[in-house]
């Protein structure tokens, strides 16, 4: 399967770069939960695409820059906090410097883009990412304890670079995610819309020297097309609840010992009232 991005060449000064921009993005906003909980990005079916095969690729190709340019997209929903912000998944090996970014973003808005394409073998990285999952915990925290990675805030952007392996299990986490029926999910959520933790990391700079687990980022399905459907089904919901308790108010039981004769009594009457009422009407 061949997934096609927006690639940008770019030398600036002694510093080479590619730079992909994933062509599904413009449903995806970007939310600061802040704390432990790291970053949510929030969007369609679409959207998790992107972050899927973004994933993906740097799994295999440390050296790229992948760009999602979603600062000017609109919100999904009102409650969700707007920090207008871009964001930029790449690797610590790709050298890219954060101070130089602004100079990077002017000079993509001026170039016309060449396609990238990923060759997209499913089942040679679904097997990766199983390999990975199935690693013994203690292994995986030894290898973590060895990544460098960071995450900065600078113009308007919030960068992320971690190692492959990181990449791997976010596109592991983002893959199974993908694979269920989550427009049914999303419909029938009534709390909280289908949402997955996909990159974590434990830099030793943490909680003082300690390697607590950091959030880096979660993503949130929330597609907007839906909401009808989903504020449909929780109306549904709601009066079927409620026929029930008037339902169960109605129904006289002698040997239920929660209740006093005034309550029966006041049941048998509501009762005799609302059939003489359904005569009347007839």
């Amino acid at each position: 399967m061949k997934i096609k991005f927006d690639k940008y060449h770019i030398r600036l000064r002694n510093a080479e770069h590619t730079i992909l921009i994933p062509r599904n993005t413009s449903g995806i906003h970007w939310n600061a939960v802040g704390g432990e909980w790291g970053k949510e990005l929030i969007g369609d079916r679409e959207a998790l695409y992107a972050l899927l095969y973004s994933c993906a690729v740097l799994t295999y190709d440390h050296n790229k820059i992948i760009y999602f340019p979603i600062k000017g997209n609109k919100l999904n929903e009102e409650d969700f906090l707007n920090y207008k912000h871009d964001v930029v998944f790449t690797t610590y090996k790709s050298g890219l410097h954060v101070s130089d970014w602004k100079e990077y973003r002017q000079i993509i808005r001026k170039m016309t883009p060449q396609t990238y394409t990923f060759d997209y073998d499913r089942k040679r990285i679904d097997a990766h990412a199983k390999e990975v999952e199935d690693q013994d915990f203690w292994h995986y925290k030894v290898r973590e304890r060895t990544c460098v990675g960071y995450e900065k805030d600078a113009f308007d952007t919030w960068f992320t670079a971690l190692d492959g392996q990181a990449y791997l299990s976010g596109y592991g986490t983002l893959r199974k995610m993908a694979d269920r029926p989550l427009e049914n999910e999303f419909v029938k959520c009534q709390d909280y819309p289908p949402y997955e933790t996909f990159l974590t990391y434990e830099p030793a700079t943490r909680h003082g020297g300690s390697y607590n687990e950091k959030y880096c980022y979660g993503f949130m399905f929330y597609d907007t097309s839906l909401v009808p459907a989903m504020k449909a089904y929780m109306e549904k919901i709601r009066s079927e609840k409620k026929f029930d308790e008037k339902k169960k108010k109605l129904v006289v039981n002698e040997h239920d010992t929660t209740k006093t004769k005034s309550d029966l009594r006041n049941i048998r009457v509501a009762k005799k009232k609302k059939t003489k009422k359904e005569v009347v009407d007839t």
